[in-house]
């Protein structure tokens, strides 16, 4: 992906920097509020769909967090140059 993220302009890093974020956090207010009224409906220990949802989430937002990272490397690379 490196590679890739060296081949697109500033405005199109921004615009991918600020959608990850945008999605990074949408992504973990719905997790929480989901865990959250799960616990608050009891629901946690009887049903397998709270643990399957929660160990699908946590590699994509482990994956956006490590992107997220990678433009902002390249933003500093990129400001390091000029």
């Amino acid at each position: 992906m490196t590679h890739k993220i060296q081949e697109l302009s500033e405005a199109e890093l921004l615009r991918r920097l600020s959608r990850l974020k945008t999605l990074t956090s949408i992504h973990v207010i719905a997790l929480g509020l989901y865990w959250v009224s799960s616990l608050a409906l009891g629901i946690v220990v009887e049903h397998m769909y709270v643990w399957l949802f929660s160990i699908i989430s946590f590699p994509i937002l482990i994956l956006n967090v490590k992107a997220i990272n990678e433009i902002k490397e390249e933003f500093e690379i990129r400001k390091t140059m000029v």
